[in-house]
């Protein structure tokens, strides 16, 4: 992941992942329906994870290449 994510967007699709389930949350723990919660918190979770993976192995400037991917045509 840390040597392919510049050039596939992994992390950043999962970070938009998570962020669109965010809007069902409110909705969903309203319905007692916890299914969006657990994707949302295993999704964040993993977030977590690889965020304090990649601070503390990598400088300013690898880690801001993980942020601005660029689709390429």
């Amino acid at each position: 992941l840390v040597e392919k994510n510049p050039r596939t967007g992994n992390l950043g699709s999962l970070i938009k992942v998570f962020l669109s389930r965010t809007k069902e949350l409110k909705i969903s723990a309203e319905c007692q329906n916890h299914l969006f919660i657990w994707q949302a918190h295993n999704a964040l979770f993993i977030i977590c994870c690889l965020l304090k993976v990649f601070i503390s192995r990598m400088s300013e400037e690898e880690l801001q290449l993980h942020f601005t991917y660029e689709e390429k045509a």
